[in-house]
């Protein structure tokens, strides 16, 4: 697989960026969540790709306490040595399935420059990671982004995407500000399949008066996909999601081969 565009991610990020007018830039930190199987961490690393195709300083922070084994840890290595800032739970706790978050949020969250990804664990019960830095978030400036798979059954319809983010919202203490839709079927997504998918999440986010930032696609799916939303006038960013989370029986996963390093 070719490596990311760094022009396209630069201008997926504005295109983004206007999809949440009348915000005049991107706040402090952006925190992503979403259903287990939703693709959050992988939307959690190319959006640091986007940052950083903007020239910013990325603080990247594992607060995944649902799912310790998929999540920015595993590749916390390979990240730093991309330029990345890595906050991940305290090393005595990493691989374990408790509930701790390390207290480094809350310098990355005061320090006066730089931006800061926030990886949410899956499904409701994650959002209690944001509850503890909730006054502290509020305070630095937010965007919750809640990614959608609408191909998985927590998610499939709009009322059942409103459900889980309001569970969320109650759960975690912030509000979600925006969608993205990632709605795939792993290897067997077609290109239809991510049109037809967006439209659930389109649907949502007209009900609850969010914005969908984009739509994501494998790079290999990307031109067909984009032909297919002209051809159906669908005006919402097309990006290439590149994968960097593999997995455990996939090659170059840290589980099956003891590397963290991405094989391009």
């Amino acid at each position: 697989m070719k490596k990311p565009d760094i022009s396209l991610y630069s201008n997926l990020m504005h295109s983004a960026l206007s999809a949440l007018a009348p915000r005049a830039d991107w706040p402090k930190a952006i925190a992503v969540t979403g259903a287990l199987g939703s693709g959050k961490t992988e939307w959690v690393l190319n959006l640091a790709l986007g940052f950083k195709s903007l020239g910013e300083t990325i603080t990247i922070a594992d607060m995944d306490i649902i799912n310790p084994y998929f999540c920015i840890r595993q590749v916390a290595e390979t990240l730093g040595d991309k330029g990345f800032k890595i906050i991940t739970p305290p090393e005595s706790s990493r691989w374990s399935d408790m509930s701790i978050v390390s207290p480094q949020v809350l310098w990355a969250l005061g320090e006066e420059t730089g931006r800061l990804l926030l990886d949410i664990g899956g499904d409701a019960e994650g959002a209690l990671a944001l509850k503890q830095f909730e006054p502290d978030i509020r305070e630095a400036g937010y965007l919750l982004i809640l990614v959608v798979n609408s191909f998985r059954p927590q998610t499939a319809t709009p009322e059942a995407i409103e459900k889980m983010l309001r569970k969320m919202e109650q759960i975690g203490g912030l509000s979600v500000g925006a969608l993205i839709s990632n709605s795939h079927l792993m290897e067997q997504t077609t290109p239809s399949d991510v049109a037809d998918g967006l439209a659930a999440v389109l649907e949502a986010g007209s009900r609850l008066g969010l914005p969908v930032l984009c739509a994501g696609v494998s790079p290999e799916l990307h031109c067909r996909t984009a032909e297919i939303f002209d051809e159906r006038e669908i005006s919402v960013p097309l990006w290439p999601l590149f994968r960097y989370m593999m997995l455990p029986w996939e090659e170059g996963a840290m589980w099956s081969s003891g590397t963290m390093e991405r094989k391009d």
